[in-house]
């Protein structure tokens, strides 16, 4: 039988957010999933609501009903399990589509801020190629014609052209294996492990990956303790989401805390998790019967200040690479336009 694809962040977010409209109305899931069903045009999700639509009318439960599918992810369908079992699915409904639209929200600054940079590399070298193997040896004939040739910088450069261009066909080839290659180790689960077991302790990445880490887990946890989920469930369920194997020890550590009666913010301090001034907001927070909402505000805190420090470290990048590239192509127009403007005088 054909494994199913996992929805998306965004295929969650989106089928969440419908929910959260219909269910705070008095509608029943099996009424609003009908509703969903009427309205969606694209094939696949309408049969995924189809199929959603018959196990209710059936009599299953909705968590059952959305794990039969097997296309949602798995804290999804505990979630709404515990949203059931304590008469708050539409609360959790809600929280759910704010937490995937948070996520999606994060996915997508990431991939916009680092494509720019990607973009303008590839664009550089194809220039820097084009300057070397095409260029250069048209300036070489017009010295030619002059009777010299080009010499020193601008020589050695035409040469390392000439090799590029004779190598263009293989160079190709290997690009296109290299990045089949990888694609296609990626999808290895050993490779995908290892791969995020470097991001994560790398010492150039392991604190932006830690602090996306924070964001989910307080948001997942402003969640949890808003549906009055037990704390050691709420943090095995947080741990499938954060996706980070240092925080996932943390919690580890946190849970073993929490059996041995500490209170959340003093496990959280116990583990390492999130600053001091933080546990302290949990600390007031949990006082006052406020846990989930000082969680939201840390999530925050964690999101905007990861997504500031990529965006300062990428904007220190793009005019570093300007520069780079503006002196390379400054040096082979310099190393050939110098020379000519000696030939002219002399001619002259």
């Amino acid at each position: 039988m054909k494994k199913e694809r996992k929805l998306s962040q965004e295929e969650v977010a989106s089928f969440c957010g419908q929910l959260s409209l219909l269910l705070p109305a008095g509608i029943t899931p099996y009424e609003a999933i009908v509703l969903m069903c009427e309205d969606t045009p694209d094939k696949k999700g309408k049969s995924i609501l189809e199929q959603l639509e018959a196990a209710l009318k059936d009599g299953l439960s909705f968590h059952e009903a959305l794990q039969g599918t097997n296309v949602f992810p798995d804290y999804v369908i505990s979630m709404i399990l515990l949203g059931e079992e304590s008469g708050n699915l539409d609360i959790v409904i809600k929280k759910l589509a704010d937490y995937y639209e948070q996520q999606c929200s994060i996915s997508s600054s990431i991939k916009n801020a680092i494509s720019y940079p990607l973009i303008m590399i590839g664009l550089m070298l194809i220039i820097l190629v084009v300057l070397l193997a095409k260029i250069l040896p048209i300036f070489n004939q017009v010295f030619l014609q002059l009777g010299s040739e080009l010499s020193g910088v601008a020589a050695r450069l035409m040469s390392i052209g000439k090799i590029i261009e004779s190598l263009s066909g293989i160079l190709v080839f290997f690009t296109i294996l290299i990045a089949l290659g990888i694609f296609i180790v990626y999808q290895i689960p050993k490779c995908q492990k290892f791969a995020k077991h470097c991001l994560h302790t790398g010492r150039l990445t392991r604190n932006f990956f830690l602090g996306i880490a924070y964001a989910r887990f307080a948001n997942a946890m402003s969640l949890i303790t808003a549906s009055g989920v037990d704390l050691f469930h709420g943090l095995s369920l947080a741990q499938l989401l954060v996706d980070n194997e240092v925080v996932s020890e943390k919690i580890e550590i946190c849970s073993k805390s929490i059996s041995e009666g500490d209170y959340l913010y003093e496990a959280m301090k116990k583990a390492g998790i999130f600053q001091a001034k933080h546990l302290r907001m949990m600390q007031i927070g949990q006082r006052s019967g406020e846990t989930d909402v000082v969680l939201n505000k840390i999530s925050s805190y964690y999101e905007e200040d990861t997504l500031t420090h990529m965006h300062r470290i990428l904007g220190a990048i793009e005019p570093t690479l300007v520069i780079f590239f503006s002196l390379m192509v400054g040096l082979i127009l310099l190393s050939v336009i110098m020379p000519l403007i000696g030939i002219m005088s002399s001619i002259g």
